[in-house]
């Protein structure tokens, strides 16, 4: 998708809510298996043959229930330059 955004420029707003649906739809389904994936980014977010959105690169993937079990991630992982200033 960084590809795809960086050569064809910004997204119409229609083709923004179609990518935007599938998004949401490949990310419901990684929750309701139980993971999160931990590393979204453009980059991280791929397009087919049929330019269909796939959500790719699980390396830092991990149970929703954290290893614990009690709901909570504590390791830090992710690429810095798409982190929030709070993370820090």
């Amino acid at each position: 998708m960084f590809d795809f955004i960086s050569v064809s420029g910004a997204l119409s707003e229609g083709m923004a809510r179609y990518y935007f649906r599938q998004f949401l739809n490949g990310l419901d389904h990684c929750h309701r298996k139980g993971f999160a994936h931990r590393d979204l980014k453009t980059e991280n977010i791929l397009l087919d043959e049929n330019y269909n959105l796939k959500i790719g690169d699980f390396g830092f993937a991990g149970p929703i229930e954290g290893k614990s079990g009690e709901g909570f991630m504590s390791t830090y992982v992710g690429t810095e330059n798409y982190m929030p200033p709070e993370v820090f």
